[in-house]
């Protein structure tokens, strides 16, 4: 049985496209009722968030996009009002291999960077988190 008080959408940005599957199979696995919305251009993702009036949705970015970098997303994303930058809970999925310390303090609001490909783990780490958060 669900519980309702930690209910949230799901959101991908990568421009991989077997990335994207595999986050959307997982997250299916782990919330067969959730709400995903993918997007292989990161530009799409950030009118999506400009426009959005949804709920509580975790935010799964990539990093290496050749149009627009997540760090580049993440510049446009600081400038979205409050309200809208309140509903999203933002990990960084990469298969990047770096410690990423100083963009870890430019982007303070990143809850983690996570290895690719996305984990249970992770997903059962970021719902108990949030669930405790509420």
């Amino acid at each position: 049985m669900k519980d309702m008080d930690t209910n949230f959408n799901y959101m991908v940005v990568d421009d991989d496209p077997t990335n994207n599957l595999i986050c959307r199979l997982m997250i299916k696995k782990f919330d067969p009722d959730a709400e995903i919305k993918l997007f292989s251009k990161p530009e799409e993702g950030l009118h999506f968030i400009e426009n959005y009036v949804g709920s509580l949705t975790v935010l799964f970015l990539d990093i290496n996009m050749p149009t627009l970098s997540g760090w580049e997303f993440l510049d446009n994303f600081i400038e979205f009002r409050s309200e809208i930058k309140n509903k999203f809970e933002i990990y960084i999925l990469t298969s990047a291999i770096q410690s990423f310390q100083k963009e870890k303090e430019l982007y303070p609001f990143v809850k983690n960077i996570l290895a690719k490909p996305l984990k249970e783990k992770y997903l059962l780490d970021i719902k108990n988190s949030i669930g405790n958060a509420i």
